[in-house]
């Protein structure tokens, strides 16, 4: 079912300015919300990267401070010992700091030489032995608290030393204590193992372990470099800080900290859908507003509309009032005074049509004599390149009329009437044979010079174009013979005939073979082929020369344009060519290739009658 208001609607200037700010509202509106939500997300990762920096310097610093501790009460306990030279644990001074110590979650132990720990690696207790005392981090083996802060601080003399031990073990209590106050998850992780964490999912510390192990991570963290990463560990994505410490030892535990990042997706959640919300309040709003001015200023336009019809349909001098002001009112005034200027226009267009037929009749008979006076300079530019030759053919029966004529003088000249015989009679009719037939050629020759000088413009007759081209070889004979050109004719005898001026023609063939001779100044081949295709017929001239150079090869039918030196050519050949063949109703093409000779072919037309 269709329905004509809605397809007129769809078709107005309105609904496409309407649809355009729509696409375009649409098109920002989507650029926008996805801008501020990469910039809302981007600044929600960093706040929470720099939360969980500051929570790891926290960390960082609660660990320094239990270093300092442990040191703290090792050397305390280690004074007091060393003060009353009594055994540990035997002064009220010693009780109270064992005590006090077993509170912060410090262990005090006393190790005479010869007795292990297994709190501490034994080189920390030979170092202390020797007199060195030591605090460092300690990853006891089989411990099921298995990182440590351990201090190892030496008493007595070396003759009766002991080793007083302080140390706090980093275990599940104290990562407990520390997930309270920084709100996160703590991990302990080395290259092989997890020394201990606060996190109750398995899965989580199996994505920290896989981001952990990657060469490259572990390569930063190996030396002494923090880490920070994201990533999407099913139910709960998770934001990660890491900073290495070393052990006594010299391996490296990983120290993690690790916090959900469902509250900042869910903050991003929130601000997107805020977004999204008010950019659609707002496009709908604009959207409304567009569609009320557009249809407000459209409906002038409706008139306008009307008066370009008339218009265009040739109805000038009507008018449209003008209401309110602005570009609305400014453009029905152009409308009106375009109308009125149109009118007047229409008039004065008419007498100027008028007059232009009359002078472009003026220019074309201007051009037509302009034409026909190129054809003639060309015409005589021909017959000078051609007086050479004809002259040759002339002096060759000239000289045989000569030489017969003296036979016959010398036959008769001192002879009596009686003593003619009649042999001397036979012998003098086959002189004036040979004289008349001589004199014949002459004429033949002169003949074909005068018609070929003569002005044939409105001759047009049957034409047979293999005769045409075989006239002008043997007018042109005598220069292609000195050039040392061969001919290879190659004519179809089936070609039919065409109508066209004959004087012409030849003049069009003899300008083409010419500049074929000249073309090949060493000798070469010239090869001239006809032939008929479909409604016209062809004839080729090509010949061997160095061709036609590509970047005047636009111009070599242009008036004066010549290749060839000052005062070898008129520049006229070709293009008066050009203009007897379009006027034949034909064309000239042009093939050539530097190096590899030049191809002109003419193209004729073929009459109805001749052609059926």
């Amino acid at each position: 079912m269709k329905f004509p208001r809605i397809a007129a609607f769809r078709r107005s200037i309105l609904f496409r300015l309407v649809a355009t700010f729509a696409l375009l509202l649409v098109i920002a509106s989507l650029a926008g919300i996805i801008l501020i939500r990469h910039i809302v997300n981007r600044d929600l990762e960093n706040a929470s990267r720099r939360e969980l920096v500051s929570s790891m310097a926290n960390l960082a610093g609660d660990l320094g401070q239990a270093r300092q501790e442990v040191a703290m009460y090792a050397q305390l306990m280690a004074g007091s010992s060393d003060a009353v030279g009594i055994a540990r644990g035997s002064s009220s001074i010693e009780i109270a700091l064992i005590e006090k110590a077993r509170s912060r979650g410090i262990d005090i132990d006393e190790i005479r030489e010869g007795r292990s720990s297994g709190k501490a690696d034994a080189e920390m207790f030979r170092r202390a032995f020797a007199g060195m005392p030591t605090i460092d981090y300690v990853l006891a083996p089989g411990s099921p608290t298995r990182l440590s802060i351990v201090a190892a601080v030496p008493v007595g003399t070396p003759k009766n030393r002991r080793v007083i031990t302080a140390s706090m073990p980093l275990g599940r209590e104290f990562l407990q204590q520390e997930k309270a106050l920084l709100s996160g998850d703590i991990s302990m992780f080395t290259r092989d193992e997890q020394v201990g964490t606060s996190s109750t999912c398995y899965s989580c510390m199996g994505c920290i372990r896989e981001v952990l192990l990657d060469r490259n991570n572990w390569r930063l963290i190996d030396g002494g470099r923090p880490l920070y990463f994201i990533y999407d560990c099913k139910p709960d994505p998770q934001a990660v800080v890491v900073s290495p410490v070393r052990t006594f030892d010299g391996r490296v535990v990983a120290i993690c900290f690790s916090r959900s990042r469902g509250a900042e997706a869910l903050a991003l959640f929130h601000t997107t859908a805020g977004i999204v919300g008010g950019t659609l309040v707002f496009s709908a709003t604009m959207g409304i507003a567009f569609f009320l001015l557009t249809v407000r200023a459209i409906r002038p336009l409706k008139n306008l509309t009307r008066l370009a019809g008339e218009i265009s349909d040739g109805r000038y001098g009507e008018t449209i009032p003008i209401r309110g002001e602005g570009e609305v009112g400014e453009l029905a005034a152009a409308f009106n005074r375009m109308s009125l200027s149109l009118e007047q226009a229409g008039r004065e267009l008419s007498e100027w049509n008028h007059t232009l037929e009359q002078r472009i009749a003026d220019k074309t008979a201007e051009l037509e004599k302009f034409q026909l006076g190129m054809v003639e300079v060309e015409k005589l530019a021909a017959m000078g390149q051609l007086a050479a030759g004809v002259a040759h053919e002339l002096n060759n029966p000239l000289s045989g009329i000569m030489g017969y004529s003296e036979l016959a003088l010398e036959l008769f000249r001192d002879k009596p009437r009686e003593r003619v015989s009649g042999t001397d009679i036979d012998r003098m009719i086959t002189y004036f044979g040979h004289i008349d037939e001589l004199s014949q050629r002459c004429r033949t020759i002169i003949l074909d010079m005068l018609k070929f000088a003569r002005q044939h413009d409105q001759e047009v007759s049957d034409v047979l174009l293999n005769d045409l081209i075989q006239r002008t070889l043997v007018f042109v004979g005598k220069q292609l013979k000195q050039g040392s050109v061969e001919i290879d004719l190659k004519l179809d005898a089936a070609l039919p005939v065409i109508r066209g001026n004959p004087m012409q023609l030849q003049q069009v063939f003899t300008n083409l073979i010419l500049n074929a001779a000249q073309a090949m100044p060493d000798g070469g081949l010239l090869t001239i082929c006809t032939n008929r295709s479909g409604d016209s017929v062809t004839a080729s001239i090509a010949d061997t020369g160095k061709g036609i150079p590509p970047e005047v090869r636009h111009r070599i039918f242009d008036p004066f344009f010549t290749t060839k030196p000052v005062g070898e050519g008129t520049g006229l050949g070709l293009s008066v060519s050009y203009g007897i063949v379009r006027r034949h109703g034909g064309e000239i093409r042009v093939d050539s290739e530097p190096g590899n000779g030049a191809t002109f072919s003419v193209v004729l037309p073929v009459p109805a009658l001749a052609g059926s």
